[in-house]
Parts: structure tokens; C-alpha cells; sequence
């Protein structure tokens, strides 16, 4: 009898050892699955200027200057046509739609087909120029990962068969950024363009 009870709880350990070697590798599995879905890359921005006292970065954060930057590019890069309004404005507009808002995006195959009517893109060779750099003033935060940027820029358009000035103004334009994480192999900025803030203003007209 004491043999039977001994063989007894020689099952039961065995069985208890059974159920703790499987929930050991029940949790081993959620480790490793774990461990193969956790991110094995983080964005951090770093701004050009490290101040003295040093510098604490937190993932997800952008620095004004990364806004700064991201929404003059971009929008110089747009408004950019070396050889003829007619066909480069449309190609920039194609070529940074990843940057775009798909709303800002149609607004500006808008402007480019009343640009087109008015005659305004025939010839054309365009350039952007910044006229102040940037200053924490320029940019401000709207909540829900948007921000207002505020460029002043020099514009310049001449003919390209005469390179005759048509057009000299300097501009203030206030544009929208937000955050804008859908492809990161297209849009490595995680930003983009989501329009004007308010209607850009002629700031002096020199031709």
C-alpha cells in the first residue's frame, strides 16, 4: 500500500513538472516573440545648436529647427523651375507629394491650373530665396502634432528665352506642418505640408 501511494505522488510530481516546464516555455515563446516585434530603430532629432548645459532628447520629439528646416526646403524645392513653369511646376508638385497633404496637394494643382490659365507659367524660370533665417518666433505649436512655420522668402520669376525679369516680390508665407508618418522610405521626415495657415502676402514689390 505505501508502494502504491509512493508511485502515487511520484505521478503527481512528475505531472506538476510537466506543467511547469510547459508554462516555462509557454513564456520562453512570449519572449522571443516579443523580443523579434519590439522597434529596432528610434528617430531622434538633433538640433544644429547644442547648448553648453547639454541637451535631453525624447523619442517622437521634433526640434523647431527640424520644422524650420523641413517646411523651407520643401517649399523652396516647389517653388523652384529652372526651365519652364509649364512642365516644372507640375513635376514638383508630383515629385514631393509624399510631403503633401493629400488636401495641400490638390490646392496646389489648383493654383498651378489658375497659374496656367492666366498665362503665368509659359517661359517661366523661378527661384526662392530666404530674406531672414530662422528664429523660434517663426515657429508655433498648434497641438495634435501640427505647427505653424512662418517664411519670408524673395521670389523671383524671369523668361527663359530672354531671362527679362516679369516678376521681383518679396513674400511672407505662413504654412502648416504635421506630423505625417505613412511612408517612411518616401517620407523620411515623418512631416509634411498641410497647407497655408493664411493667404501668402506680398511683404515689398520690386517689379
Amino acid at each position: 500500500m505505501k508502494f502504491l501511494n509512493a508511485l502515487e505522488q511520484s505521478k503527481a510530481h512528475i505531472r506538476s513538472l510537466w506543467m511547469v516546464l510547459g508554462l516555462m516555455v509557454l513564456m520562453d515563446a512570449l519572449a522571443i516573440f516579443g523580443w523579434m516585434h519590439t522597434q529596432s530603430r528610434i528617430r531622434i532629432e538633433i538640433p544644429p545648436r547644442i547648448p553648453e548645459s547639454g541637451l535631453t532628447l525624447t523619442q517622437g520629439d521634433i526640434p523647431e529647427t527640424t520644422l524650420y528646416s523641413f517646411a523651407f526646403y520643401i517649399w523652396q524645392t516647389l517653388n523652384h523651375w529652372p526651365e519652364n513653369g509649364l512642365l516644372d511646376f507640375k513635376q514638383k508638385i508630383t515629385q514631393n507629394a509624399p510631403y503633401l497633404t493629400p488636401d495641400f496637394k490638390e490646392t496646389l494643382i489648383q493654383n498651378y491650373n489658375q497659374a496656367l490659365a492666366q498665362g503665368e507659367l509659359q517661359d517661366r524660370i523661378r527661384i526662392l530665396q530666404p530674406i531672414a533665417s530662422y528664429s523660434p518666433k517663426n515657429v508655433r505649436y498648434l497641438g495634435h502634432g501640427t505647427w505653424l512655420i512662418h517664411l519670408q522668402m524673395h521670389l523671383i520669376e524671369r523668361l527663359h528665352s530672354n531671362t527679362k525679369v516679369v516678376k521681383d516680390v518679396l513674400m511672407d508665407y505662413t504654412l502648416k506642418v504635421m506630423r505625417y508618418n505613412v511612408d517612411a522610405k518616401q517620407n523620411p521626415w515623418g512631416l509634411a505640408l498641410a497647407g497655408f495657415a493664411k493667404s501668402p502676402k506680398r511683404l515689398k514689390t520690386i517689379i
